[in-house]
């Protein structure tokens, strides 16, 4: 039920052929190639061997890290499209001969070369620059030294020092010169944390002054420019200038690059494409004259693949022969959901648990009706429906969203249907409460809460019933009775129990509940004992497994919070609007327009995050839990990149 029904694929061709095949494959994106090496058939593979090439397959990804390199380097200087006109643009498409035509034609080692260069001048540039501005720093502090510290070393009687001391050390270092009384002393600048001074003193006393200022950590000036500061400073200044023009000059070359840049895309995409068929020739098994291929591929897909192959290097080159799928080799095949389109948005909630075995069901159409209303039910706003729903649909219809994100848009558009169906139902538009409804979120909380766990009764016995069903065409029959259709009759039974008791006082009812409930307690039981070698053993499985009635007091229970939630989102959305009635009649038209806009967009955010949580752990914890074991994997065919363009694909 929506897997893809999988063929195994043989393919026997020329080691002339391979590179072609390879390309024909990876273009139809649908085979997924697997090692023979390691399998038992000794007759089949005799005279094959596996033979590898890492050198070649290292030098491929070394040149791939090359060109993403560039990419990424190159990200922040071409000019780029913005987040409009991306999402509104088309990817472009080729086939993988004109992709390969492109780059062949282009000079990737040039461009490479290219941006090397320019990368090294830029950051040539950019350390003289920053040892300019250190530079700078430096000559804006003596600027007002007017005279080069050279000139004064010539003097015969007195002797003249220049040097900083620490903030803290300057006072103490100013009162002991004061103190010796021979020595001249005046402030060159301040900063917030060093002070320079300028000292003359008799060159007699040099030794008992250095002493003296040493004890504060004083550090002697080490000029060594050929011109005044100030006259450094300005020629700093033009050499900043002019680096920062050739600077700009290059970034503002750069900003053209966007064929080079495209070059360099297009290369990622043809070189990930080569070494995806280089690790693929890893795979293959070779013979002196021929190589054996063998894979994975959807039944529907062969007939195109083969055409694809043969029109590529001819019919009689190529020997592909497929089989059916053996039981033994279920857990090997990967899958494939084949959905419709509306359900196809949901497979994303399968996927993110586990893709389902190659003998099991696809629960994701079995799942979506569920996963609709439990989403309506808690987000259940009118208001926010219509709002999700014009969001979605315009992104849809105005944008060009390809791929996951694409997929998700599509869900929240199909998810925008049943918050406004329940929207209406409960009677809700932005938190203010329409005139009709059916029930009522603040008044009927108590049969919302009963809807829910009926609702949640019906999906319970859903799961119960699929497992029996799953179970019986896997030939489990004792299994599909005691894990599947038994308790599903027990909660009827216990349904009829309660509702016969407890609602209608229908005597009648609540024997035949009890009849239904103790007959396949005991089926359990006994059916435990049969189908169990050991029949001690089995009798304990069978009690244990009824043991298992605890969990469906609590499975039932989680589906209170659909009313829970629903109730909340509403209740909040009702209070948001009564802040706003509290405000005065001017200050409700101006700013309160814009704290209700903001205080709904919180409980929007709130709402369908909840929602999409709590809807999704009901489908894994309880639904999924009663039928569907998964552990399957994707298929993960030969295939390219599709990072920059998309492929035409022959299918």
């Amino acid at each position: 039920m929506a897997i893809a029904k999988m063929k195994k694929l043989t393919l026997l061709a020329e080691h002339a052929h391979k590179e072609n095949v390879l390309k024909s494959v990876q273009e139809m994106q649908s085979l997924e190639i697997i090692s023979l090496a390691d399998k038992d058939d000794e007759e089949l593979l005799r005279g094959f061997t596996r033979e590898t090439s890492e050198t070649d397959t290292q030098d491929l990804q070394g040149r791939l890290q090359d060109i993403e390199y560039a990419i990424d380097y190159l990200d922040d200087y071409v000019a780029q499209p913005g987040l409009i006109e991306k999402l509104k643009s088309k990817r472009e498409v080729y086939t993988l001969a004109e992709l390969e035509t492109h780059v062949e034609a282009a000079n990737i080692e040039a461009t490479l070369d290219q941006v090397s260069i320019k990368e090294q001048e830029i950051n040539k540039l950019g350390e003289q620059l920053k040892s300019l501005r250190q530079e700078e720093q430096f000559l804006r502090k003596w600027r007002s030294l007017n005279f080069m510290p050279n000139e004064v070393d010539q003097f015969n009687l007195m002797h003249v020092m220049i040097g900083t001391v620490d903030k803290e050390h300057a006072a103490p270092l100013i009162d002991s010169i004061k103190e010796n009384g021979k020595v001249y002393y005046d402030e060159v600048y301040r900063r917030s944390d060093e002070v320079a001074y300028l000292f003359i003193l008799p060159k007699d006393d040099v030794k008992t002054v250095t002493d003296n200022i040493s004890q504060y950590s004083y550090r002697e000036l080490k000029y060594e420019y050929d011109m005044l500061p100030e006259d450094a400073l300005y020629r700093n200044l033009l050499e900043q200038k002019e680096k920062r023009e050739s600077l700009e000059n290059i970034k503002k070359e750069m900003n053209g690059w966007q064929s080079v840049y495209k070059d360099l895309q297009l290369a990622e995409e043809y070189y990930h494409n080569l070494s995806e068929r280089n690790k693929a020739k890893n795979i293959l098994l070779d013979s002196p004259h021929l190589f054996l291929l063998s894979g994975w591929i959807e039944e529907e897909k062969v007939e195109n693949l083969k055409s694809n192959i043969n029109q590529e290097i001819g019919e009689s080159e190529v020997v592909l022969l497929t089989d059916e799928i053996k039981m033994e080799e279920y857990r090997d095949v990967p899958i494939v959901l084949k959905n419709n389109k509306l359900v196809e948005p949901f497979e994303m909630i399968t996927e993110m648990f586990s893709y389902p075995q190659y003998n099991e069901v696809d629960p994701t159409p079995l799942m979506m009706p569920f996963f609709m209303i439990f989403f309506g039910m808690m987000a259940a706003d009118l208001g926010y429906g219509l709002l999700l729903f014009g969001v979605t649909l315009f992104a849809m219809k105005a944008f060009n969203i390809e791929g996951s994100t694409g997929n998700f848009v599509k869900f929240l558009y199909v998810l925008s249907y049943p918050t406004m169906a329940f929207g209406l139902f409960f009677g809700s538009f932005f938190g203010i409460e329409l005139p009709f409804q059916v029930l009522s979120l603040q008044d009927d909380v108590l049969v919302i809460m009963i809807l829910s766990v009926v609702i949640g009764l019906v999906q319970l016995l859903y799961g119960l019933i699929l497992n029996g069903i799953v179970k019986s065409r896997q030939g489990q029959r004792a299994s599909s009775y005691i894990d599947g259709y038994a308790w599903a009759m027990m909660l009827v039974g216990f349904i009829l129990w309660v509702g016969g008791s407890l609602v209608l006082s229908n005597t009648l009812m609540t024997q035949i509940g009890i009849g239904i409930v103790v007959l396949n307690a005991v089926g359990i039981l006994v059916i435990s004992a049969i189908s169990t070698p050991n029949t001690a053993l089995g009798i304990g499985l069978g009690a244990y497994n009824l043991y298992g009635i605890s969990g469906y007091v609590g499975d039932i229970v989680s589906y209170t919070r659909l009313m829970a939630l629903g109730v909340a989102s509403a209740n909040i959305g009702m209070a948001f609007n009564m802040i706003i009635g509290f405000l005065p009649v001017y200050a409700r038209f101006t700013v309160g327009v814009l704290i209700i806009i903001a205080l709904h967009t919180l409980n929007i955010a709130l709402t369908f995050l909840s929602a999409y949580v709590h809807s999704s752990r009901l489908q894994y914890v309880e639904f999924f839990g009663k039928f569907f074991e998964g552990g399957g994997r994707p298929l993960t065919p030969l295939k390219t990149l599709e990072k920059h363009i998309w492929l035409d694909q022959k299918n």
